[in-house]
């Protein structure tokens, strides 16, 4: 199975994504996690954060989740792909895929702030932010959609609902 955690930055994706993880790889020891910044440093920072470069680690991830998926390996996912194009190709070219959708209103995001992210952009010492100099399209069509306006207690509850909906869609767990 393949859950990918979608949302502009600080949304909680990594937070739910480790969460996931921790849990998954207790049940089902054959889980691996990718954070999306991580799977940068795999390739030792080598791309910017403009849309080319986001674009060419979107193929990169991509296509490394198809190949892991097609060995029976699940995956959590926290990582944005900032195109339908690349959200397109990975329903139809990923078997057990489901995608999860972040979203928390902009004051809850700059007020929390963890990676002090909304501080840097207010002070121009970064740019090509995800939803806020570079769009970020609403995805259509994930197969949850999930509201991170209150508490990691809140939001964690969702564990069970994505399990009983990849039961319901009869997605294999590995």
């Amino acid at each position: 199975m393949v859950i990918w955690i979608t949302g502009i930055s600080g949304t909680g994706k990594t937070t739910l994504g480790k969460y996931f993880f921790n849990k998954f790889k207790k049940k089902f020891p054959s889980t691996i996690y990718f954070d999306g910044d991580k799977f940068r440093e795999i390739f030792n920072n080598d791309i910017k954060y403009t849309l080319k470069d986001r674009n060419t680690n979107a193929v990169r991830l991509t296509r490394l989740v198809k190949f892991l998926s097609n060995q029976s390996i699940n995956i959590v996912i926290s990582a944005n792909i900032t195109t339908f194009r690349f959200r397109t190709w990975c329903r139809k070219n990923i078997k057990n895929y489901m995608e999860l959708y972040i979203e928390c209103e902009k004051k809850i995001l700059k007020k929390r702030d963890y990676k002090n992210l909304y501080k840097l952009i207010q002070k121009k010492k970064i740019k090509n932010v995800v939803g806020i100099d570079l769009p970020f399209i609403k995805p259509k069509g994930c197969d949850i959609y999930l509201d991170n306006n209150r508490s990691k207690l809140d939001l964690f509850k969702n564990y069970t609902k994505i399990l009983n909906l990849a039961k319901k869609k009869r997605i294999k767990i590995y």
